[in-house]
């Protein structure tokens, strides 16, 4: 399918313009290795202070309200943190408290207290970015538990940042995830327009090949392979760690293989909810088997290439893409069978992942409407 929009500049929808966000960001990772212990130790202290702090707000706004202001902020009493990493602390735990509990809200279960051990999420009041010397070309100063004073951590730019950097209008945010072995820092990139013309894909995501396309391509065909690994390995062990690092590595490749260079539009399953539901199947044994996979992460990455390769974003309602008959438009429970499609109404086979995938690309056809003419290439 070729995609040509109707005419310059139109917001493709039926009746809905496209939401326009005015910048988007992209993170990059940064090695600590390079660091004195003097400054790890730095870091660490840091750490454990912050994390104490963010964890003590948790506690405390889980079972009384809270805001960001000075009569929260008191209910902490003892800290080596400043008032300003006290400040950040307690911004970050409302932030995991709302997420939290709008998450338990939407799957319709209750509510655990999480434990924060992961990253300081720091912004420009406590992180300053400049250019380094010589091997060591980028330079972070960070605020420490010593008020007043900035430690200054080298490291190296990697592939990732001269990507970001060299992209017109690209701006580097002064701020940074902070943790024992690495920092994050991101850019903030224009939004640019979507292209004019080019192919329109529809894809299914799925359990064992990780995604399929209406073209009949398959990728990621050795993700239940990887589930299966994670499975195995002991909870909070290294193998485990490694397991995951191994599955987002895979992810992202997988990703990255679609032909985003050729596409004007994409087209996804507006999925959510997909470990619980409320089918009798999905017991304890169902959510234990489906724990590795990760489909709203598949997701965010396609949403990520798609900005960057100005590819439309289209969701679209997952409801029966595995069992629609695409010949003959027969929905019925008994179309699919595991891997298999075969319509019980006019004997219609194929693949069951390619035939999802076609369902959505007819999904995100009709939801481009009149303002887009597709057409068959000749």
């Amino acid at each position: 399918m070729e995609f040509v929009a109707a005419y310059k500049g139109c917001a493709v929808g039926r009746g809905r313009p496209r939401k326009h966000k005015s910048h988007m960001q992209r993170a990059v990772k940064l090695s600590l290795d390079f660091i004195t212990k003097t400054k790890r130790r730095q870091i660490d202290a840091l750490l454990e202070s912050y994390r104490g702090a963010v964890n003590f707000y948790i506690r405390s706004l889980w079972h009384e309200r809270g805001k960001l202001d000075k009569g929260t902020l008191a209910r902490i009493e003892s800290t080596r943190l400043s008032e300003r990493y006290k400040s950040q602390a307690l911004k970050q735990a409302l932030e995991i408290v709302v997420a939290t509990k709008q998450s338990a809200k939407e799957l319709g279960v209750v509510a655990s207290r999480p434990i924060f051990s992961g990253a300081a999420v720091l912004d420009a009041k406590f992180v300053t970015i400049e250019e380094g010397k010589r091997s060591f070309d980028l330079a972070v100063r960070l605020s420490t538990l010593n008020k007043g004073h900035r430690i200054t951590i080298l490291t190296r730019k990697t592939k990732p940042f001269h990507k970001w950097a060299s992209l017109p209008l690209a701006k580097l945010i002064q701020g940074c995830a902070l943790r024992e072995d690495s920092i994050i820092i991101w850019f903030e990139l224009p939004d640019l327009p979507a292209k004019m013309t080019g192919e329109v894909l529809g894809v299914d995501i799925g359990v064992n090949k990780l995604i399929s396309d209406s073209n009949g391509n398959h990728y990621g065909r050795e993700f239940k392979q990887i589930r299966e690994k994670i499975k195995r390995r002991k909870p909070a062990s290294e193998g485990r760690r490694a397991a995951y690092e191994e599955r987002k590595h895979y992810l992202d490749a997988s990703v990255k293989s679609l032909p985003f260079e050729r596409l004007a539009v994409i087209g996804v399953e507006k999925l959510h909810d997909m470990k619980r539901g409320k089918q009798k199947t999905r017991g304890k044994s169902f959510r234990k088997a489906m724990a590795p996979w990760t489909y709203r992460h598949v997701l965010e990455r396609i949403e990520q290439k798609a900005q960057e390769n100005r590819v439309l974003l289209v969701r679209v309602d997952p409801a029966n893409t595995s069992r629609t008959c695409p010949a003959c438009g027969a929905v019925h429970k008994d179309n699919r069978k595991g891997e298999r499609f075969l319509c019980v109404t006019c004997d219609h086979a194929g693949d069951a992942d390619t035939i999802g995938a076609l369902n959505v690309l007819a999904r995100t056809l009709a939801t481009l409407g009149s303002l887009a003419s597709p057409r068959l290439k000749n």
